[in-house]
């Protein structure tokens, strides 16, 4: 009699199903297998017995989670075919989409996402990629393949599964498969807080891998914090080809760059009465009337910013430890570096990103200060560093101010700026219905307090004569939404819309005049338009970045901005927004970021967020 089709306990059925699972469990680790790096891996031997370990929690917890749906219709029924069908199509198609995944892997160094489905789907990788006749018979041969053998591996583990197997076997078995997904965890929290380059490369090889990060708790138990070699991993390992030719720069300007970054700074706050101190800058600089974050999160608005490139690369930049481009140039040149940050630098982890090269310079205001005062003194702080310059030596400048983050901060006493103010923010009661007035007023007094700062430290510039000769740029790291759209979002990281992307961008470059542009500006145009114009920097911009150069005329068109969340990834083409999730859905939405009529995105603002992904990673 066909085991599949005979009647067998609740207990036999889950034994069944726990072997079919680990042994597609070990089929997917194979297929990971064949393109990781194990003759010569970036990390070593400590990186492929992370990878060792890591992998088969990885697949144990994946293989259980797909074969949860054959086993909720597989439990019940009196004969076991049910089950035994449903695991199939299960199992079947999660190799499918592995082998896949393989095979983007080894193209272009990059797992699946959201972006890479709506291409096939929509049929914007037709553009990219054609593939013949003979190509598609070799794909409906691989599936039906996968499909035989794991009909033939259903009926292996029922012909191999014991007629009585005591409880305590089963258990015991769940119990490890259960531990071998909490060390491969554990290890990966551990090695993620001391910064262990050998480790966090290996995150590349794992598909859709979401390592636990618990640096916080890691440093209370005592995990000492490595501080690896800022030195560039071996070329030949690398996922990235960044920059496309080395970075030809001479400069005889030397002059003095000054960036304040405020976060959750809107575009609106720029106005006379908000932004004093901002606005008299403006007036003789140049102001980016349509600017927007490269991301609705700090990790990806600031990355954009000090790389040029978008949050996509993050993760990349991240496993590799690559520092800006810009910094290593300054660095290069001879400028003195203050770096400042109100709140941690190191998370998120831009000392193992953008200032990866300079992470010994990087300066945090003490914690037992306040929020406003630690603003206060990465402003004093900064001042008196440059104040100190030796004269002939050009500085680059950083602050990052924390104080327009909610819960929106100022000094005790700190006057509204208008009325009523929330005398704090309380996150329960936000909802569509609440009237945002109060935090609204609060944020703009936060931002009033901010501006303040930036006030002392312009004044600080003018009266060591040194504002003649400094770039100034003012602007967020993203925006902050108060239910403006009337949807219920507050806050960031939530949409893709102008009231949690647009920030100011207020640029004062001496020598030139003041005006406002009207163009669609990104964070990504920083970094060229300064390697450019005040660097020296010779190369194609493509050499190095996805951003336009600020100081020359527009291109002409209608420009695509590929933007980043933590779960989504949008694509702003004119006032349309296209937000993929991360099961590939598009959704096409307008100015209100309510659904389009249309809902199919537009082809070339798709395919050119492809070449702005791809562009940088070894195929």
């Amino acid at each position: 009699m066909d085991a599949s089709a005979r009647p067998l306990t609740r207990r036999a059925r889950v034994t069944w199903a726990s072997l079919f699972t680990l042994l597609n469990a070990l089929i997917a680790i194979a297929i990971v297998a064949s393109y990781a790096p194990w003759s010569a891996n970036p990390g070593g031997t400590l990186g492929k017995a992370y990878l060792a370990i890591a992998l088969p929690g990885h697949f144990l917890a994946f293989g259980a989670l797909t074969m949860l749906p054959a086993l909720l219709i597989g439990l019940w029924p009196r004969r076991t075919r049910a089950l035994t069908v449903a695991a199939v199509v299960c199992q079947g198609l999660w190799l499918c989409l592995l082998l896949v995944d393989a095979k983007v892997f080894a193209l272009y160094r990059f797992h699946i996402n959201a972006l890479v489905l709506n291409m096939v789907f929509g049929g914007a990788l037709h553009d990219q990629v054609s593939l013949s006749w003979t190509n598609w018979l070799q794909v409906a041969g691989v599936l039906v393949a996968v499909f035989i053998a794991q009909g033939l591996l259903a009926w292996s583990c029922w012909r191999l599964l014991p007629a009585r197997l005591p409880q305590r076997v089963l258990t015991a078995t769940l119990l490890v498969a259960a531990l071998v997904m909490g060390v491969g965890q554990l290890a990966t929290a551990y090695y993620d807080a001391r910064g262990e380059r050998a480790v966090v490369s290996q995150w590349a090889y794992i598909p859709w891998a979401q390592p636990i990060t618990a640096k916080r708790q890691m440093r209370a138990l005592g995990v000492p914090v490595l501080q690896p070699a800022s030195a560039l991993p071996d070329p030949r390992f690398s996922e990235l080809d960044w920059p496309l030719a080395p970075l030809r720069c001479q400069s005889h300007q030397r002059r003095n760059i000054l960036m304040v970054v405020m976060e959750s700074l809107r575009a609106d706050a720029l106005d006379p009465q908000t932004m004093p101190n901002t606005w008299a800058l403006a007036a003789r600089s140049q102001v980016f009337d349509h600017h927007y974050s490269t991301g609705n999160a700090t990790r990806f608005g600031l990355f954009g910013l000090l790389y040029g490139l978008p949050g996509g690369y993050w993760q990349p930049m991240l496993a590799e430890q690559r520092g800006s481009l810009l910094l290593q140039v300054m660095k290069q040149q001879g400028y003195a570096l203050h770096i400042h940050g109100s709140a941690p630098l190191y998370s998120p982890e831009f000392d193992r990103t953008a200032f990866a090269d300079v992470r010994d310079l990087l300066q945090t205001a003490p914690s037992a200060l306040s929020v406003a005062e630690r603003d206060r003194h990465v402003v004093q702080t900064l001042q008196a560093e440059i104040k100190a310059s030796p004269p002939g030596t050009p500085w680059f400048g950083f602050a990052f101010l924390d104080a327009t983050h909610a819960p929106y901060h100022m000094p005790k006493d700190y006057p509204p700026l208008v009325s009523p103010m929330a005398p704090d923010i309380d996150f329960l009661a936000l909802d569509n219905d609440h009237d945002a007035t109060p935090e609204r007023n609060r944020y703009r007094t936060a931002v009033h307090y901010a501006d303040s700062l930036l006030g002392e430290l312009l004044q600080g510039l003018r009266d060591a004569g040194m504002d003649e000769n400094t770039i100034v740029l003012v602007t967020g790291d993203h925006a902050e939404e108060f239910n403006d759209l009337g949807l219920n979002y507050w806050g960031h990281n939530g949409n893709f819309s102008d009231y949690q992307l647009q920030v100011p961008f207020v640029l004062h470059w001496p020598g030139r005049d003041a005006a406002h542009d009207a163009r669609m500006s990104s964070h990504e145009d920083w970094v060229p338009t300064v390697l450019r114009h005040a660097l020296g920097c010779e190369n194609p911009l493509e050499d190095f970045s996805t951003g336009q150069d600020l100081l020359a005329p527009a291109p002409p068109g209608t420009r695509s901005l590929l933007v980043e969340s933590w779960s989504q990834r949008g694509i702003r083409h004119g006032h349309d927004t296209y937000v993929f999730d991360k099961f590939g859905n598009a959704t096409a939405l307008g100015a209100n970021y309510l659904p389009l009529p249309v809902q199919q995105p537009d082809t070339a603002s798709v395919r050119d967020a492809w070449d702005a992904l791809t562009r940088f990673r070894r195929h």
